[in-house]
């Protein structure tokens, strides 16, 4: 039996966000009998660390916390790619896709390199400047440097195609939630609504997102305003990094609502798939950046309807399950809101089964990571037949320049 081929993922971070939790799923569901997943972190360790552990994958972090930190960084990337001897390289966000690569062509032997791209917006507001430059950069080097790049939806590929990146390279695949652990639950909708004191009965519209301009929490507030101007009994709940009283600004919008007691702010979350299904709706408020959301992914896993703003491949994910309105727009928020609450039990109950159906179907992490691993598959074939058999046999055995 031939030994599983050393796969490095090269992630910028391990928080709490989309391209963080897609990469730790490919990471829990690939096949280890053909790949044996590492992991490196280039900042610290962060709240997916544990859950990369879990999986008994290697995790390594490179400890950057500034650019100042950067040849240290990449010295430490050489040498651990020397010590795991991958068979590519995938890397993960726009600093990894830079730092990683760059270390993968310092050998004589360069492994096969994947970019991912999750990001279908470029806000330079939000966007700090040195990333602005790399992000170009990047879109220079993508012809050469990395020989396939996965992204997350087809918004993301047209920004990118706009900025360089060629079309031919990327390929499209979506993103994804675990369809076992995102589910239908009624004890774990009773649990959530008894510990927050909220009554059999009542409706909830929940949101999942951290704190940042392009979750546009103002719009979301607008929106709860509007809609609490006719009913002050639905209760929403919005958790993320960040979205807790504790932020002046979020405090200060919550208070401004007709019936701020009905507004719950639970900050991060990692056991989402137990507060998912206490919703009755889900929603997104985004303004812009999104490419195709896990968190929709998420919520219709668990059976859960949606209202979204029409950003990145957010319409895409809930289809005929919700309503799409436009961004920034609380007005139309409100009204699909009420639309939809509205709808009788019956139609109700069919949108929440076809809701999970379209999960299944479509967003389900083992036919997401087959695709994967048949890129990578493919990409460490074509590798191998450059070699004549002088070299095949030491492949992936990196050879500093």
């Amino acid at each position: 039996m031939n030994k599983p081929q050393p796969i490095l993922h090269v992630i910028t971070s391990l928080n709490l966000g989309g391209a963080e939790t897609m990469m730790c799923q490919i990471v829990e569901h690939t096949d280890r009998s053909r790949f044996e997943p590492i992991v490196v972190s280039i900042r610290p360790e962060g709240p997916r660390a544990g859950r990369i552990r879990a999986t008994g994958a290697k995790l390594y972090c490179l400890d950057m916390g500034s650019y100042l930190q950067f040849p240290a960084a990449y010295s430490r990337l050489k040498a651990i790619m020397k010590e795991v001897k991958p068979a590519l390289v995938q890397t993960w966000m726009y600093h990894a896709d830079f730092l990683g690569t760059m270390a993968a062509r310092s050998f004589k032997l360069i492994p096969p390199v994947v970019w991912n791209v999750q990001h279908s917006s470029f806000c330079p507001k939000t966007t700090k400047t040195l990333s602005r430059w790399l992000r170009v950069l990047l879109s220079k080097l993508a012809g050469a440097w990395p020989d396939k790049i996965a992204v997350c939806s087809r918004t993301s590929i047209e920004l990118h195609a706009a900025i360089g990146y060629p079309r031919e390279k990327m390929q499209h695949i979506v993103n994804g939630a675990d369809t076992i652990r995102f589910k239908p639950d009624e004890e774990a909708k009773k649990e959530l609504r008894e510990s927050l004191g909220i009554p059999e009965g009542a409706r909830i519209i929940g949101m999942a997102g951290r704190n940042d301009p392009q979750k546009d929490y103002p719009n979301l507030f607008a929106a709860i305003r509007e809609f609490q101007k006719t009913d002050r009994e639905t209760y929403f709940i919005a958790c993320g990094s960040g979205v807790t009283l504790d932020d002046a600004g979020l405090r200060e919008l919550r208070e401004n609502c007709p019936a701020p007691d009905r507004v719950l702010l639970l900050g991060p979350r990692q056991d989402m798939p137990r507060v998912y299904p206490a919703f009755d709706l889900a929603t997104l408020s985004s303004a812009y950046g999104e490419g195709l959301p896990l968190t929709l992914c998420e919520a219709i896993a668990c059976g859960l309807p949606g209202v979204v703003t029409d950003v990145g491949d957010s319409a895409d994910v809930i289809g005929d399950c919700g309503k799409v309105v436009p961004p920034r727009d609380p007005m139309a928020l409100a009204s699909a809101w009420r639309e939809m609450l509205n709808l009788p039990a019956d139609e109700w109950g069919k949108l929440r089964a076809r809701a999970r159906m379209r999960a299944e179907e479509r967003f389900a992490l083992p036919a997401i990571t087959a695709k994967y691993e048949s890129l990578y598959a493919s990409l460490i074939e074509a590798r191998g037949e450059k070699c004549d058999s002088t070299c095949s046999s030491s492949l992936h055995v990196p050879v500093v320049v």
